[in-house]
């Protein structure tokens, strides 16, 4: 019986990695300009880089994708150990969080993971190209979570994100989210189209795919952008 209340707990600490990965994506691709102060040039060119172009974001070495993560990751790890809370879960957590932006890479070139990687796709833990591939199409406002195939399907459903905007964005803007450039929000939050002007900056819905390239051929139809094979698990 321990055993089957570790692994569940193993299994939280995924999932829960997992959303955190999520939270981050969603604010990264929503707040803040290429100019903002700090976080313009660490956190925001990056993104836009990588939503124009993802192979420039695959080239980048492991340090320079993951040393934040990582820097964080130990940290945790770190205070964990020093309170005497380290154990497998939190471990799992922290090396999650760690190697997130590591795993959003790997999608972007399946054709060049490690042996372990394809292991870890196969057992359907790990988050394969074909269901990341759903956030790179239409408004890419969708499967924002990194690590695992399980969260996104159920936050997307509850229309967590939509949840999110409603609450946040008409205090912080998002100037590059093309899909919230028609919509405002009434003083009892309600969505209402066509008030707010079309931000200065931003990834157009009419761009081509940044992916070509990127994912696996099945999953891309003759035009190089993702086609409807490519489906979450």
């Amino acid at each position: 019986m321990e055993v089957v209340v570790e692994v569940g707990r193993v299994l939280v600490a995924l999932l829960a990695v997992d959303f955190v990965s999520g939270c981050v994506h969603w604010a990264e691709d929503t707040f803040g300009r290429e100019t903002t102060w700090v976080v313009g040039r660490w956190i925001v060119a990056p993104n836009v880089v990588h939503h124009r172009d993802a192979n420039a974001f695959v080239e980048r070495g492991w340090f320079a994708s993951n040393w934040d993560l990582g820097l964080a990751g130990l940290l945790i790890a770190g205070l964990a150990g020093l309170f005497g809370r380290l154990d497998v879960p939190v471990a799992v957590f922290a090396l999650g969080g760690a190697f997130a932006n590591q795993i959003h890479k790997w999608n972007h070139v399946p054709a060049r993971v490690p042996f372990f990687v394809r292991a870890l796709w196969a057992t359907g833990l790990l988050q394969r190209p074909q269901h990341h591939a759903g956030h790179h199409r239409g408004d890419k406002n969708t499967r924002y979570c990194v690590v695992t195939p399980f969260v996104n399907p159920v936050l997307d459903r509850l229309r967590f994100w939509r949840g999110l905007e409603r609450v946040l964005v008409p205090v912080f803007g998002a100037p590059r989210r093309e899909d919230l450039a028609g919509v405002s929000w009434n003083r009892s939050g309600r969505a209402v189209e066509g008030r707010a002007p079309a931000p200065p900056c931003g990834r157009a819905r009419s761009a081509p795919s940044p992916l070509p390239g990127a994912f696996p051929a099945e999953e891309r139809d003759g035009s190089g952008r993702p086609g409807p094979g490519a489906r979450s698990r």
